[in-house]
C-alpha cells in the first residue's frame, strides 16, 4: 500500500489496486483488487472499470492464460461490452489455440461503432485473419486479410498473411 492513508471504501481499494497496477506492483495490485471483489463481486468504478479486467491483465502478463480468460470473462459478466476485456480474452484464446473463440471476441469488438471503439479496425481485421490462418481456413484468412490490407495497404504483416494464404490455396506461387 502507499504511504498515504490506507483505503477504506471499495472505491479507494479499487483506485489503490489500479495505482499499484500502473506502478507496477502486481502483488499489491492483486491484494487491493481482490479486496474489491470480496467486498462486491459486481463492483464497477464510476469510470466503468472493474477489478476483473486488471486481475485478468496481470494473469495474462504472468502467463496464467487460463486464469486470465476466467477473469476477463468475469469482467465481461459485469460489463458485457468491455473492449479491453474482449481484446485481452481474444488474445489469450489465440495463444491457447482456441481460435474460434478468439475470432468471436475480435468480431464483437469490430461490431462496436467506430467512435466507441478504441482499437484500430485494421488491427482487429488482422487478428481475425491470423486466427483463421492458424485454423488453416485459407478462404477466410484471405478474406479477412484482404480487409486488413485494404484498411492499411502498407502493413507488411497484412501483405505477408494474404500472400501466404493465397499460396496455400494455389492462387500465388511460393
Amino acid at each position: 500500500m502507499s504511504e498515504a492513508k490506507a483505503p477504506v471504501t471499495i472505491q479507494e481499494w479499487f483506485e489503490e489496486g489500479v495505482r499499484c497496477f500502473h506502478k507496477p506492483d502486481g502483488v499489491a495490485a492483486v491484494q487491493a483488487l481482490e479486496k474489491v471483489v470480496d467486498m462486491d463481486p459486481a463492483y464497477r468504478h464510476p469510470n466503468g472499470d472493474n477489478p476483473y479486467f486488471y486481475l485478468g491483465k496481470i494473469n495474462e502478463v504472468e502467463g496464467n492464460l487460463e486464469r486470465a480468460v476466467i477473469l476477463y470473462s468475469r469482467a465481461l459478466a459485469v460489463a458485457a461490452n468491455d473492449e479491453e476485456s474482449l481484446i485481452g480474452r481474444g488474445s489469450c484464446y489465440t495463444v491457447l489455440k482456441r481460435h474460434t473463440d478468439a475470432i468471436t471476441d475480435f468480431c464483437r469488438v469490430l461490431d462496436f461503432p467506430e467512435p466507441q471503439r478504441r482499437v484500430a479496425r485494421q488491427h482487429l481485421l488482422y487478428a481475425i485473419a491470423e486466427n483463421y490462418r492458424q485454423l488453416e481456413d485459407w478462404g477466410q484468412a484471405i478474406h479477412w486479410g484482404k480487409l486488413a490490407l485494404a484498411a492499411d495497404p502498407d502493413d507488411e504483416r497484412h501483405q505477408e498473411l494474404v500472400r501466404q494464404a493465397k499460396t496455400k490455396v494455389g492462387l500465388e506461387e511460393g
